[in-house]
């Protein structure tokens, strides 16, 4: 009974190992994109394209989509029919429309850098514990193997 038990405890013990390594490889690839998206934060925004479907990469690229965008009827309109989204889009000037880019793209900066970095902590919290795990039950398995084996 004793030697089952024995090995009941060196499965556990080096399915324990295994699993914190294939965690920490895993994790590993989360702290990586993290990183990634932390050095480039706008494309890791949704590719480079705001919750408007502009592209955030270059104002004049914003500009042009802003231009070119279907019409859009108002939901509320405060004078019914005598503004239109159409209108009001043509008449919104470079700087207007620079302000409308300059915060959109902010946003998304910093919506991009807030997931990268909630992903790094979670992450790097994860391969520590897995390590510690790892530590633990690979020395304790090696203890057992010094151990003499009674029968």
């Amino acid at each position: 009974m004793d030697r089952i038990n024995n090995r009941i405890a060196q499965v556990y013990g080096y399915a324990v190992c295994f699993i914190t390594v294939v965690t920490m490889l895993i994790s590993i690839k989360s702290v990586v994109d993290a990183i990634v998206d932390l050095t480039d934060p706008i494309r890791a925004e949704g590719g480079g394209y705001g919750r408007m479907g502009r592209s955030l990469t270059n104002f004049e690229v914003y500009k042009l989509d802003a231009r070119r965008e279907p019409q859009r009827p108002e939901p509320y309109p405060a004078n019914a029919g005598t503004t239109t989204s159409t209108a009001m889009r043509d008449t919104l000037s470079d700087d207007q429309l620079r302000r409308m880019y300059d915060a959109e793209r902010e946003q998304a900066i910093g919506n991009a850098k807030f997931r990268a970095t909630r992903t790094l902590i979670g992450s790097l919290l994860l391969i520590t514990l897995s390590a510690i795990l790892f530590v633990v039950h690979w020395r304790w398995l090696k203890r057992r193997d010094e151990l003499p084996v009674t029968s």
